[in-house]
C-alpha cells in the first residue's frame, strides 16, 4: 500500500479513495484504516505505532534465532492468550495433567527482565506490562496508592506458574484484569476470546479487593504513547 500510495502522489496512478484516506491518516499521525484493520489492537500514534511494530519484529526474530527467551515480552504477542495456552499445554504435557485441571499462579518478582537469568523450570516468566490506577510496592511485594500525578507504572517480571486448580488459594489477591489496550473493552472474536481481555493476574494487597475495583485498577500491555 505504501508503494501504491508514493505512485498515486507522483502522479503515476490514480489516487483511490483508500489511498487519499491513507494519505490524510499520515496527515493526522494516525494509523492508516487499512493497516488497522491487519494488524494487532492499539491506540498508538503513527509514530509510536511504527517503533512498536519494529520492536515487535526484533523480539519474534531473536526468539527464532536464538531459541527460548529467559522472559517473554508479553507485548510483543498479536493473540497473547495463544501464548498462555501453548504455555499451559507444555507444562500439563510434561507432567501428564490434564489441561484443564490447572491455572496460573502469579508471583511478581522484584527484578527486570535485563536482571533475569534463566527461564523457570515450570511456567513463564513475562514482563512488559504495565499497571494503572495503582503502583507496585517492591519492597512489600504488595500493591499501594500511586504516586501524584503518575497514572501508569510498569511492573517488574512475573512468573505465572501452571499448577492444580486444588492447590491455588488467592483469597484475599486482587484480580487484575489484563488488557492489550487501554480502551479495555473488546468484541468476542471466532475463538470465543474477547478481542482485548487476556486474563486475570493475582496481585498481592493489604487492602480490601473491593478497593482496587472501585479505583478500576488493570494491567495494560501496552501504553497509547
Amino acid at each position: 500500500s505504501l508503494a501504491d500510495l508514493q505512485k498515486a502522489i507522483k502522479g503515476l496512478v490514480v489516487m483511490s479513495m483508500d489511498l487519499e484516506k491513507m494519505y490524510n491518516s499520515f496527515l493526522d499521525s494516525k494509523v492508516p484504516k487499512n493497516w488497522e484493520n491487519a494488524a494487532y489492537p492499539s491506540l498508538k500514534p503513527l509514530g509510536s505505532w511504527v517503533d512498536d511494530l519494529i520492536e515487535r519484529v526484533k523480539f519474534i526474530t531473536s526468539w527464532i534465532t536464538d531459541g527460548p527467551c529467559k522472559s517473554y515480552w508479553l507485548s510483543a504477542f498479536f493473540f497473547p492468550q495463544g501464548f498462555m495456552t501453548a504455555s499451559m499445554q507444555t507444562y500439563a504435557r510434561k507432567t501428564q495433567t490434564p489441561i484443564d485441571t490447572l491455572q496460573f499462579r502469579t508471583e511478581i518478582f522484584s527484578k527486570w527482565e535485563s536482571e533475569i537469568k534463566q527461564a523457570p523450570q515450570n511456567g513463564v516468566y513475562i514482563h512488559g506490562l504495565h499497571l494503572q490506577g495503582a503502583k507496585w510496592d517492591w519492597e512489600k511485594k504488595k500493591m499501594a496508592e500511586s504516586d501524584p500525578a503518575v497514572q501508569f507504572v510498569e511492573m517488574p517480571v512475573i512468573w505465572l506458574e501452571p499448577i492444580a486448580l486444588t492447590k491455588h488459594s488467592s483469597e484475599g489477591d486482587y484480580k487484575c484484569p489484563l488488557y492489550k489496550t487501554s480502551e479495555r473493552r473488546g468484541v468476542l472474536s471466532t475463538t470465543g476470546h474477547s478481542t482485548n481481555f487476556v486474563l486475570f493476574l493475582d496481585l498481592s494487597t493489604s487492602a480490601d479487593p473491593d478497593h482496587w475495583i472501585r479505583r478500576g485498577v488493570g494491567l495494560l500491555c501496552q501504553l497509547d504513547h
